[in-house]
């Protein structure tokens, strides 16, 4: 076990902020739990949401995007309140992270004209009147704006400070700003969108901060010197339209020794573009760290303010390094303590490899927007902590038969185990990590493979009977007396019935994630799911030439319109061709027949591949049915769908063996 304290000194070092003093530099960047009870604050789930956080030992936990405006609340759907109702729980939830020595901070949040997509996203349009720095007859969603007037703007200004005073008196030692991500202060920070010509606006810097400044200045007169004030900025727009890093250093520059931290990010006004979501959200496809950079150029310019950065960071020694280096004072983590909470505690016992670490897949994200819950495709704890505070009925030892080593079979092995079960695990192959270990060799997967390398370690030191080369017949089954059989054999790929798709330059996806080399020339990959986008990006990663024909009318990203956007976003960038509402008619020796939007259509390739989707094996695994008391299907044998859903079934399956009547 490693020295964590000679390993990680900047990450492990305390910090006193004001009058607060934070554990260590891992902060919990402003996330928000979707199930709030009415009067707008964290239900129980909620709660025990954020507490799980603070036990895993970051130094803060943040509710995000809570409303200080005190008309707003009647005009928006967004359910977080903090200035027109009782905070009872918000005092809760203050009192559960202070239980476990992390810091609550609630993020302020004033909406103006508010996020690109309002009708989309946080603040709806319809029946309010946007505001903005200057009238627009239409912003971005076709929603007037109106210009604020000066005693508007001291309204709101008051706001903060009456939020930050309420968020105090709830039990909340700090609070933080939003001025990014499109909210309010980015558009009064703009230079193309803020084009006032009194002291609110134009071509001054200090002119277009002033409104966050006094801001800031206002929290601090009501809550004290002492109480700090985060905030949290775009470093860049991101965009050829928007603006840079010089002057984002400007922004900073004014904020420094206002604000105590300056929580640096990157989004377009826009922030549901791809080419903005995807840095904004940082996807697998960018290094962690990527805006390190970024916030380092605006450290140059701050002179009195800490400097904070997120990034998708999941690996300590890169945390390290950038705090080392100077880039930052401090590291933020969203998804990664959704991943894994205890990856702070982790750090500082030195269990390093013990990290799960992010894939940054944004099916959380996706999840939260579509279905209201916060989960997670490699924790399958996350978001489910009633299960875990509320003890299950005590389990009746079973002996279990986990058929397939993949990633559902794996899971449903550890937690059964966990459980206190006799585990046998049995693989048809050599090696555990399924259909998935095609893409060991992925940059952008690196994160995912390592999971898998985590999970034959935990089954190892769990005691797990891995059986590998085994692959079991139902008499086979009977023979190991199991008491229950979860079956995990998983999917088999689609072979679309295109004539030529037997020819020797034609591939499956699979065979050429496996081995990259099969691509030769120009390869045409049929079907824009995400294996055949993601195969393509990779393709150009190596320097490849990819392009893709698809059925539909856009990417198919099943079910994770988050982790779409990011693949659309480097198909963009590595200038992709992606030809939609096509359909393969034949393979040929020189390429692909077509038919597309305009009739029948050629594409040369030298290599093709295909990428149709997968079928669950669901009668094979039907074979095992009555071969033990207890049968369960778990991950793409019962539906073929995504790694979220088979570490989470496979995980409830497990967990309930041998409680109540099984």
């Amino acid at each position: 076990m490693i020295d964590a304290f000679k390993e990680f000194p900047h990450l492990l070092a305390p910090i006193k902020i004001g009058d607060v003093i934070y554990r260590n530099r891992m902060f919990c960047a402003p996330t928000g739990h979707t199930d709030d009870i009415a009067p707008g604050q964290p239900s129980v789930d909620g709660l025990m949401s954020f507490e799980r956080i603070a036990i895993g030992g970051a130094a803060t936990v943040a509710e995000g995007e809570v409303i200080i405006d005190h008309t707003e609340f009647t005009k928006t759907s967004w359910p977080r309140d903090i200035v027109n109702r009782q905070n009872f729980n918000y005092a809760r939830m203050a009192d559960v992270v202070k239980r476990h020595g992390a810091v609550p901070t609630m993020e302020l949040c004033f909406s103006g004209s508010g996020p690109s997509k309002p009708s989309l996203g946080m603040f709806k349009a319809e029946g309010r009147t946007l505001e903005g720095p200057c009238d627009m007859e239409k912003n971005q969603d076709g929603f007037p704006v109106k210009a604020m007037t000066e005693e508007r703007i001291l309204e709101v200004i008051r706001d903060f400070g009456l939020g930050a005073l309420a968020a105090k008196r709830a039990g909340f030692p700090m609070v933080s700003i939003h001025a990014a991500h499109s909210r309010a202060f980015q558009h009064w920070f703009s230079p193309q969108e803020n084009r006032r010509t009194d002291k609110w606006g134009g071509d001054s810097a200090e002119n277009r901060c002033r409104f966050a400044v006094m801001a800031i200045d206002e929290i601090h007169r009501v809550c004290g010197r002492g109480f700090p004030v985060e905030i949290r900025i775009s470093g860049t727009e991101i965009v050829p339209d928007g603006y840079g890093i010089d002057e984002g250093c400007r922004i900073a520059e004014q904020l420094d020794g206002h604000a105590d931290i300056i929580s640096v990010s990157v989004s377009a006004m826009d922030t549901l573009h791809p080419e903005s979501f995807s840095r904004t959200h940082l996807s697998m496809f960018y290094e962690e760290g990527h805006h390190a950079d970024i916030a380092a150029e605006i450290k140059k310019h701050v002179k009195h303010s800490l400097v904070g950065i997120a990034g998708g960071f999941s690996n300590p020694w890169v945390m390290e390094e950038v705090l080392a280096s100077g880039k930052a004072d401090i590291i933020y983590m969203a998804r990664q303590l959704n991943c894994d909470p205890d990856l702070p505690n982790k750090v500082r016992t030195g269990r390093v490899e013990e990290i799960r670490r992010c894939m940054r897949c944004l099916s959380c994200f996706s999840t939260t927007v579509g279905k209201g819950d916060m989960l997670c495709s490699l924790n399958p704890e996350a978001q489910r902590n009633r299960e875990n505070y509320y003890a299950l009925p005590a389990a009746r030892k079973m002996r279990v038969l986990v058929v397939g080593g993949g990633v559902a079979g794996m899971q449903a092995a550890v937690t059964a185990a966990e459980q206190g079960h006799e585990v046998i695990l049995c693989e048809k192959s050599g090696e555990l990590g399924g259909a998935i270990l095609c893409e060991k060799n992925v940059p952008f997967k690196e994160n995912l493979h390592l999971y898998i390398e985590q999970q034959k370690a935990k089954l190892h030191k769990l005691g797990v009977d891995v059986r590998l080369n085994t692959e079991l017949t139902r008499d086979d089954a009977l023979a190991l007396k199991p008491e229950a059989i979860i079956c995990a054999i998983g999917a088999q790929t689609v072979k679309p019935p295109i004539p030529g798709l037997d020819a020797e330059h034609v591939h499956s996806a699979v065979e050429v994630f496996r081995n990259p080399e099969l691509a030769v020339g120009k390869t045409l990959i049929l079907g824009a799911g995400l294996a055949g986008s993601e195969l393509a990006i990779y393709l150009s990663i190596l320097g490849k030439e990819a392009e893709l024909v698809e059925m539909g009318p856009a990417i198919n990203d099943g079910g994770n319109n988050c982790h779409g956007r990011a693949v659309l976003d480097m198909i963009l960038q590595h200038k992709i061709p992606m030809h939609l509402k096509t359909r393969a008619l034949e393979i040929t020796a020189d390429g692909v027949r077509c038919e597309g939007p305009e009739g029948e259509v050629f594409y040369k390739a030298d290599t093709v591949v295909y990428a149709a989707g997968s079928i669950a094996k669901s009668e094979e695994a039907m074979a095992f049915y009555d071969a033990a008391p207890t049968f369960c299907m778990v991950g793409d044998c019962e539906e073929s769908s995504t790694i979220l859903n088979a570490t989470g079934t496979a995980y409830t399956a497990a967990r309930y063996l041998g409680r109540y009547d099984h």
